[in-house]
């Protein structure tokens, strides 16, 4: 299957993406955005659809006074949580990234689930978008602009990768990953606009046969698993006559995870990042990623076997496992997370993330200290003071613990998911500090607009006596 067209869209499609460019015309932003989301939402591979929306979001965002800015990002924690929260579809990681980007096209977490969500799709054209959004937010992030170029190759785009590899230098002219990665550029781009490109057979300009035949394969994706396999052989035999020449190593990684094996693709990520020194910050990121993604995929198959088991002895033997490839989860995590801030200090989407992590594993008083450095980051404030809230619960700070609940709480104007989170931890905080009344008016306040939230029902109705059932 093939990215859509404008051409390609059913009647209905065709006609709303007529109406929505008729609204950019007139300015009716708001409208053309509406418009395109709900195209989008019925043909997901219409990528010129998402340019286009992306371009109009983008001009609505920069018109934008940056207190108006600020108050959209913090409107946005409850859709920046739904991005990471549960395992989606591809097709719903689209339309949960669509909404955040409506109200910030330079969105992190979005543009990066997008552009994810499209690569388990089979089309990196999504990745290269979504990064090329985050690269005119942040042109000197060389985080963005690695990945960005990582995403041009996969999708035989040679000749942008190589520019990206170069500007990339102009940051930073020590970059190993960047050094690499231009030259693997630059060789592809060769390919595409030197001599091939006028012989009639392209072997002829090769010393043999089998070196071109082994320089076509290695050139095009590999599907099938005999080609794979022959694939991994060849690098292997490279890599074993110059073994610290990282660029082998990541070779094999990459065909492993063209085959889902992430487990075996780390090791080879792994010795290419200690071949290059252990200075590739990009490469820590990949490694992070993909022991997640092997824990993921290790966890899942263990739950399908846990649903299959009937015998209880057996249940408790896979449950037990369960819970130790969770506490590996976490620890994944954190790995993940740290390696992140490393790479990116000031960045304070990634200090939650390690707030976050070291929330999961105990260590309450580390995670404190990353949450507070996260709380200038408006798409994350709220989860940040929340969980500050409860490190600090668990820590026995109780009235710190108070203070960071109370304060959220004030600084948000609507009962959304995050704020009933919140108000209900607070009301947790006062019942450990055994004021009753006080815990009893948070849960109230839920209560008015959501009855059915947690145990706040049971909660609010027995401060009132008996069952409250309706009489008879």
């Amino acid at each position: 299957m093939s990215l859509k067209s404008e051409r390609d869209l059913n009647p209905t499609g065709r006609s709303n993406v007529a109406r929505a460019k008729a609204a950019i015309q007139s300015q009716n932003y708001d409208y053309a955005i509406t418009l395109f989301q709900a195209v989008l939402k019925d043909e997901p591979l219409y990528l010129e659809g998402r340019v286009i929306l992306r371009a109009v979001e983008i001009k609505k965002y920069k018109a934008t006074g940056s207190f108006a800015r600020q108050m959209a990002s913090m409107r946005l924690s409850g859709s920046i949580m739904k991005l990471t929260s549960a395992k989606r579809t591809p097709q719903e990681q689209l339309i949960h990234a669509e909404e955040v980007l409506a109200q910030d096209p330079y969105n992190v977490k979005a543009n990066a689930s997008l552009g994810d969500a499209g690569m388990e799709l089979g089309y990196p054209e999504f990745k290269c978008f979504a990064y090329e959004t985050l690269s005119e937010g942040k042109p000197n992030d060389k985080a963005i602009l690695n990945t960005l170029a990582e995403a041009y190759m996969a999708a035989k785009d040679a000749a942008k990768a190589e520019k990206t590899y170069e500007k990339i230098l102009e940051i930073d002219p020590r970059d190993g990953d960047a050094l690499s990665g231009l030259k693997n550029a630059s060789a592809a781009n060769a390919s595409k606009v030197g001599k091939w490109d006028t012989a009639t057979d392209y072997r002829e300009i090769l010393k043999s046969k089998s070196e071109s035949e082994q320089l076509e394969q290695e050139s095009k994706v590999v599907k099938s698993a005999d080609a794979i396999t022959d694939q991994i052989a060849l690098n292997y035999e490279k890599h074993q006559a110059e073994p610290t020449n990282p660029n082998h190593s990541k070779a094999i990684a990459q065909l492993y995870v063209q085959r889902n094996d992430y487990a075996s693709a780390i090791p080879w990520f792994q010795h290419a990042f200690e071949a290059g020194g252990k200075v590739d910050s990009s490469l820590e990121k990949t490694i992070g990623d993909l022991r997640l993604k092997n824990t993921e995929q290790e966890l899942q198959t263990l739950r399908t076997q846990l649903a299959e088991q009937t015998e209880p002895e057996a249940q408790a033997q896979v449950q037990a496992t369960i819970e130790e490839k969770e506490k590996e989860l976490n620890d994944v995590r954190l790995f993940q997370a740290e390696a992140r801030v490393r790479a990116q200090p000031n960045e304070g989407e990634f200090r939650f993330d390690l707030g976050e992590a070291l929330y999961k594993i105990g260590q309450y008083k580390r995670s404190t200290e990353e949450l507070q450095q996260s709380l200038k980051q408006p798409s994350v404030r709220y989860q940040a003071l929340n969980l500050m809230g409860q490190a600090f619960m668990k820590r026995g700070m109780m009235d710190f613990a108070v203070k960071q609940l109370a304060l959220a709480q004030s600084e948000l104007p609507v009962m959304d998911e995050i704020k009933k989170e919140i108000t209900y931890n607070l009301g947790l905080a006062y019942e450990v500090m055994k004021q009753p009344e006080k815990s009893l008016d948070q849960w109230k306040m839920i209560y008015e607009y959501d009855m059915s939230y947690r145990d706040v029902a049971a909660r609010v109705e027995a401060s009132y006596g008996g069952s409250n059932e309706d009489a008879a």
